[in-house]
């Protein structure tokens, strides 16, 4: 038993998730009163259980707990204050945590980079604003060293993800995964004029998950937090400087995935056989179908009363269809939430005597025991 954590601590890292005293003592499978013995400090949780809560649910470092007070975090909801009102009130307790989790991988590259590079980072080398987004598309891709060619190649929706992930994480962005129960958030993104980060929902398709790290980077690139949505619905309550920034996110990720000089020969097709050719082409660009259909309002090809049909019944299905797999290999499924750079990173910093274990466990949010073999699934 332990009898030296902060019960202001486990309040504090409590309520920041938007948990109630009940919610937490549901997750845990136990009795509201022992949560409340615990932040009385009349009684305190076993240190499996502070792992669970450390790990699990509230996504801090393990030694927050031993704080002597809360730390001062800047509350995550203060990133988003463009999004409307509504949106953000539908955004349950888990989507916050997630936001809490990324905002700890931030602040782990600040410790693991400890010399940021001066160079090749995409945020800083192509500035821009909405106002030029064909050419800023043109120029990512150019960046990114992705030819459209290569993106023919792919084959695999989760090839393409993996490829065009490794890409903009080699220009500086990492990007990490999760499952979340939102699942009509796709992902979001986190700016910081080093280390800005995308954040993805893994249980969407690979095709979707594309779509969202350029929907992102796009964010990245205009110097605005974001979070991507299934659905476009909340983009039309808005301002108008924030629902201009909204579509120019959504345009300059269609316009790197679906380039206008390969997209206009296409249109002869499309003309020819109509909406039968749109799985041929999604197939083709590895992209989701509502990414053609984006493209195809943007020449005209389709009006706006088609795609919003289209684009509601296709997200409708997703939404009907869209089930994680459970089971699976856990240190694979870890791999890929944190990424292979990241992951690098970590152990790097650990081989060269900068981190103890307990300290990459906390970087790479892995319980201690489970490092050693979950070094085996990354390639060196």
């Amino acid at each position: 038993m332990i009898t030296a954590i902060n019960p202001k601590v486990l309040t504090w890292a409590r309520k920041r998730c938007g948990l109630s005293v009940e919610d937490l003592a549901r997750n845990l499978g136990k009795d509201s009163d022992i949560v409340l013995q615990w932040e009385s400090g009349e009684a305190f949780p076993s240190y499996t259980t502070l792992e669970t809560l450390a790990y699990g649910h509230f996504k801090i470092p393990l030694a927050v707990f031993f704080f002597p007070e809360p730390p001062d975090i800047e509350d995550p909801a203060a990133k988003f204050r463009r999004l409307p009102e509504y949106e953000l009130e539908r955004l349950s307790p888990d989507t916050w945590q997630k936001i809490l989790l990324a905002q700890t991988y931030q602040d782990s590259l600040k410790e693991l980079l400890q010399e940021p590079a001066a160079s090749n980072l995409v945020w800083q080398d192509l500035k821009t604003t909405a106002s030029c987004l064909p050419e800023l598309a043109s120029d990512v891709r150019d960046y990114l060293h992705v030819s459209l060619e290569q993106q023919f190649s792919f084959g695999r929706e989760d090839k393409a993800f993996k490829t065009w992930r490794d890409a903009i994480e080699q220009c500086g962005v990492y990007t990490f995964k999760d499952s979340f129960k939102d699942r009509f958030v796709s992902g979001f993104c986190l700016i910081h004029d080093q280390f800005p980060i995308i954040m993805v929902n893994n249980s969407n398709s690979f095709s979707r998950q594309v779509f969202t790290l350029f929907h992102e980077l796009g964010h990245i690139l205009l110097g605005v937090n974001g979070i991507t949505d299934v659905e476009d619905s909340y983009i039309d309550l808005m301002s108008n400087k924030d629902r201009s920034l909204e579509i120019a996110c959504n345009k300059f990720a269609s316009e790197v995935l679906v380039p206008s000089s390969a997209f206009l020969k296409e249109l002869p097709s499309f003309e020819a056989e109509g909406q039968e050719i749109v799985p041929e082409l999604a197939r083709k660009y590895s992209v989701s179908r509502e990414v053609i259909l984006r493209r195809l309002l943007d020449y005209g090809a389709i009006n706006q009363a088609y795609y919003a049909s289209k684009a509601a019944e296709w997200n409708r299905d997703y939404l009907r269809q869209n089930r994680e797999t459970k089971g699976g290999n856990w240190y694979r499924t870890r791999l890929s939430y944190l990424g292979e750079g990241f992951s690098h990173l970590a152990f790097e910093n650990y081989r060269q005597g900068k981190l103890s274990k307990a300290d990459l466990a906390e970087h790479l949010n892995v319980r201690a025991r489970k490092l050693d073999q979950f070094e085996t699934y990354i390639g060196w």
